[in-house]
C-alpha cells in the first residue's frame, strides 16, 4: 500500500535532482507506458528550535540538496529518491558547520521515512531517522502518534477533548525509543487536542476542531520554547497522513 504523507506547514523540496530525473524520463516515455521505477521517501521535522536553520546533504556531496530550512519547520510532502544507502548530514546554511547527521543506512524501495531534528540540550542538536508505518492502518479508526519536542516544558500529558490519551511524555522521549513512533488507533471524530503540564490542568497548548478521519493517519507534536517567536513559538501542530 502505497501512503503518501501531507504535511500541513510548507517547506523546501528534498531531492530535487531526484525530482528532476523523474520530470525528464516522464518527458522522454511519451508513447509507451512503463512501470515506474519503485522509489523511497522521505521527508524532515525540524523540531530543533534552538538549532539554526539547516540545508541537507546526501552521502558528502560539496553541494546541498535542499534550500534553507528554518527551525520549526516540517516537510509538505515526501520527496521520492532511488532506493539506497545514504549518509545525511544537516549543515547550518551557507556554512560547512554539521549541526546534525545520520549515519549511512539503507533507504528501502516504497518505504517512508521521517528525518527528525531535535535539541539534545540548549547547544546540541541531534537527528533521528523514523520508518513510518502504516500497514497498521485500518478504514474503522483513525491513527495517531505524539512528538514531544518541546525543550523547556517537562514533563506533558495530551488530551482528546477531556480524556487523557497519552500520559507522562517526556521530551524527545521518541528518540529514545521506537514505541512512541508507531501509530495508535483512535475513534474517528473532531478534538480538542490538549496538551498539558503532566499530572496537572495547566494547558501548555492547544488547538481546537481538529477532525481525524477513518482509515487515516495523524502526527501530533509539541513544538516551540518559552519566549519563541514565528515557528517556534509554543504550539501544536497536526500532520495528516492520507492514501
Amino acid at each position: 500500500m502505497k501512503t503518501v504523507q501531507v504535511r500541513k506547514n510548507a517547506f523546501l523540496v528534498l531531492g530535487a535532482l531526484s525530482f528532476l530525473t523523474l520530470l525528464l524520463s516522464g518527458c522522454l516515455k511519451e508513447v509507451e507506458p512503463t512501470t515506474p521505477t519503485p522509489k523511497t521517501y522521505m521527508s524532515l521535522m525540524h523540531l530543533a528550535p534552538r538549532a539554526p536553520a539547516v540545508q541537507v546533504y546526501f552521502n558528502g556531496n560539496s553541494e546541498p540538496s535542499s534550500g534553507m530550512i528554518p527551525s520549526g519547520s516540517v516537510a509538505d510532502y515526501y520527496s521520492p529518491l532511488e532506493p539506497g544507502a545514504y549518509g545525511i548530514s544537516f549543515k547550518k546554511t551557507g556554512s560547512d558547520s554539521v549541526v546534525a547527521s545520520l549515519g549511512t543506512a539503507l533507504y528501502d524501495s516504497v518505504q517512508y521515512y521521517t528525518l527528525l531534528l531535535y535539541n539534545i540540550d540548549s547547544t546540541h542538536a541531534g537527528a533521528v531517522r523514523i520508518r513510518d508505518d502504516y500497514r497498521v492502518l485500518t478504514m474503522d479508526k483513525a491513527y495517531y502518534r505524539f512528538f514531544h519536542m518541546s525543550p523547556d516544558i517537562g514533563a506533558v500529558d495530551l488530551y482528546f477533548d477531556n480524556n487523557m490519551i497519552d500520559p507522562d511524555r517526556q521530551h524527545a522521549d521518541n528518540t529514545q525509543s521506537d514505541f512512541h513512533n508507531q501509530f495508535t488507533g483512535a475513534t474517528a471524530n473532531t478534538y480538542s487536542i490538549t496538551v498539558k503540564k503532566a499530572g496537572s490542568d495547566s494547558v501548555i497548548a492547544q488547538q481546537h476542531s481538529v477532525f481525524l478521519a477513518q482509515g487515516q493517519a495523524y502526527t501530533i507534536y509539541l513544538k516551540g520554547i518559552k519566549g519563541g517567536t514565528g515557528n517556534n513559538q509554543i504550539g501544536v501542530g497536526v500532520l495528516q497522513a492520507a492514501d
